[in-house]
């Protein structure tokens, strides 16, 4: 609350009953609310949950944050949720996961109040022990979603016991001995304890399950063609069950088992896990383990709750499992689901799906004309009005800009960036926020600065979630993009498709300007000189040219220096060309450091120079000259050679009227520089 609130409210305390009150509140607001000075305002401190999640392949899963925000909106507790999400363990090219992985290196975790890990698609070990170590060294509270991570708080289904549930079915009521067990991969959390639970019931009951009835693989469907494939070219006959580590596994084995004549329930029986959507409608409708995503996060969020207001929470905390026992096993009638809502449903996300690649195919178009990527973003919400988000901004690493800078560079180009530049790991410090668009409208920005992630995303309205995405270009990271409220894309699963566009369009842009400069480069080779860095004869010809016509066409005058480096000769024969050189350069860098930005400074020959700019006045013109001949004799002190450095210069002024040719003024100054150095010798003889 601003302090000059406060004021008010005090002077309108009209008894110590009021004042009492009063300050009962101040105490309850403070007790709520830690304040904090921003740039214009006081801001009260809103609680921060990061939530550190690794899609499914391409497919965000929606279940986690929608659960978190439930959670929140409910009590009205002053939370928002920061979201870091990738997609790395879907690309077979190794460079682009880790680079999507990176995006979990963004946050500062010890900025947030509480964590929520769902680390379960993780793909590389090695990302999986940094998150740890991260969250472990934040200080802060964790929870883990559906995985058991060292001593962080667990939350999600009882894996072991539901497991157990089904064979135990299988065994008590069908009376099967013989199972074949396919499970998912032997480091993953949720299969380990779903296979234990088997193994442990099947030695209780004294059945038989040896390594051969096994099979490892993971929770797709490819998964259960090659598992049944392994375990049926093993075996040659089918056992009395199959359970699945998943619904994926279990249809698949149906339709492999099927090609060979054989079908579920008659010929064996066969189980699932997750209830999902081809569970229910398949035929036969599999028997599953059913339980509601969403939930496991929003009981995540109630752990944090609780702990922030200090109560004792256990380390394990389970949600709801619900068996659905099936045709597939014996037991069902077929699937109770409503088949003409669940079609309606597909016809309908069939006709989103189109029209949204459509729209995709039309802002990609878009983007690729696009010459700066502030240009390339607001393309997206132009032309997927169904984006329904809050707000988008772009951050990036400023050396994406490395090429055009130097591109724009008026004299000559330095040595060429190099795409090493980017992070691999981590991200810069300082990032510059080069695209803001907030409720409809795009925002102004001069390229904000942005370090860390706060302030900069607070937001003082609670139950907001902001989701972080990473931009690369393979392996390189470039920036990130947020999102504010991206429920609908969340859902949806619009971010993909989004996400590659806008970086296949900055890769391209980013590749022109590369060309562009290199372009660049190439030409400043003909028209530069070696030795100084300044342009050579072929670039005074040109741009001193060009310069000239462009003064006259728009009756604007032009100084002319031409320039004559003292003595040369007698500091070659002297003290050797390597001096001599020295005294070259010297001279050059003092034309430079001391001519206007719009100056043509060139080495027209051995020791001699001509420099073309704007003429501003007679005063400023003799300044000029005044102010190169002290740079030059500094030039010479500084780098301590044996011998002072003096130049003799010639100026002319252009008259935009006159009919004399840029070589006509060229000469003149030749002479006037001439008629200088005539005098000097004359003085020192």
């Amino acid at each position: 609350m601003p302090f000059w609130h406060l004021e008010g409210c005090f002077y309108n305390c009209v008894s110590m009953g009021t004042v009492i009150l009063f300050f009962i509140y101040l105490r309850k607001r403070w007790n709520g609310y830690s304040s904090k000075y921003n740039e214009t305002n006081w801001v009260m401190d809103m609680r921060k949950v990061a939530l550190i999640t690794d899609g499914w392949r391409r497919l965000f899963t929606y279940a986690w944050p929608a659960g978190i925000l439930q959670r929140i909106q409910e009590t009205g507790e002053d939370v928002n949720l920061y979201i870091f999400n990738s997609t790395g363990n879907w690309s077979r090219d190794a460079g682009y996961n880790r680079a999507e992985y990176n995006i979990y290196n963004l946050p500062e975790l010890s900025d947030f109040d509480g964590i929520i890990l769902e680390l379960n698609n993780i793909s590389s070990p090695a990302v999986l022990a940094d998150v740890i170590s991260n969250a472990k060294r934040s200080g802060r509270p964790v929870v883990s979603i559906a995985n058991e991570l060292g001593d962080f708080y667990y939350v999600g289904i009882d894996n072991y016991s539901a497991m157990k549930q089904v064979i135990a079915h299988l065994h008590e009521v069908h009376d099967c001995k013989k199972f074949w067990l396919l499970v998912g991969a032997q480091d993953n959390y949720e299969s380990s304890c779903r296979l234990q639970g088997m193994l442990d019931y099947a030695k209780e009951h004294k059945i038989k399950i040896d390594k051969d009835d096994i099979w490892y693989g993971s929770f797709d469907y490819k998964s259960g063609l090659e598992g049944y494939k392994h375990l049926w070219d093993r075996h040659k006959e089918l056992p009395d069950a199959v359970i699945c580590i998943n619904d994926n596994v279990a249809v698949a084995v149906c339709e492999a088992a099927a090609q060979m004549g054989f079908h579920a329930p008659d010929d064996f029986r066969i189980t699932g896990f997750d209830n999902f959507d081809k569970a229910g409608f398949y035929t036969p409708s599999i028997t599953t383990v059913g339980h509601i995503q969403e939930e496991a996060a929003y009981h995540g969020m109630d752990v944090l709750l609780r702990l922030w207001a200090g109560e004792n929470v256990p380390k394990y905390n389970f949600t709801e499992t619900e068996m659905l026992w099936q045709e597939s096993c014996g037991c069902g009638k077929g699937s109770s689901r409503d088949a003409r809502a669940h079609l309606k449903d597909q016809i309908m996300y069939s006709v989103e799906s189109e029209e949204f690649d459509e729209e995709v195919l039309s802002m990609e178009a878009e983007m690729m004309q696009c010459n700066t990527v502030e240009e390339m973003m607001y393309c997206i919400p132009q032309c997927i009005p169904s984006l329904k988000c809050d707000a988008m901004y772009l951050v990036l690493d400023d050396h994406l800009n490395a090429y055009k800078k130097e591109a724009e560079k008026s004299i000559h180009l330095d040595a060429a960036p190099s795409d090493e530049g980017f992070y691999v790991h981590g991200y810069p410090r300082q990032m510059q926020m080069t695209f803001a668009y907030e409720r409809d409208q795009r925002l102004d920005l001069d390229r904000q600065e942005v370090d860390g992630i706060f302030p900069t995303f607070d937001y003082p309205k609670p139950g907001q979630d902001f989701l972080f995405l990473p931009l690369h270009f393979g392996e390189r990271t470039v920036g990130y993009v947020v999102i504010r409220n991206a429920v609908y894309l969340m859902e949806k699963q619009y971010l993909f498709q989004i996400m590659n566009a806008l970086t296949r369009s900055m890769e391209n842009l980013h590749k022109k300007e590369m060309l562009a400069y290199m372009n660049k480069k190439l030409s400043s080779l003909y028209i530069m000189d070696t030795l100084t860095g300044i342009y050579n004869r072929m670039g005074y010809q040109q741009l001193g040219e060009k310069a000239f016509r462009i003064s006259k066409r728009n009756h604007r005058k032009l100084l002319i220096l031409f320039v004559d480096l003292d003595r040369l000769k007698y500091i070659n024969d002297t003290f050797g060309h390597e001096y001599g050189d020295m005294a070259i350069c010297a001279a050059a860098r003092a034309l430079m450091q001391c001519s206007s930005r719009d100056a043509v400074p060139a080495r027209t020959g051995g020791d001699e120079f001509v420099v073309v700019q704007t003429y501003q006045s007679d005063e400023a013109s003799r300044d000029l000259v005044h102010r190169i001949r002290r740079t030059l004799e500094a030039e010479g002190k500084a780098q301590k050679l044996p011998f002072p450095l003096t130049m003799s210069i010639g100026t002319v002024v252009t008259d935009p009227d006159s009919n004399l040719t840029f070589a006509d003024y060229v000469k003149q100054a030749d002479g006037l520089m001439y008629e200088e150095k005539v005098q000097k010798r004359a003085a020192r003889k």
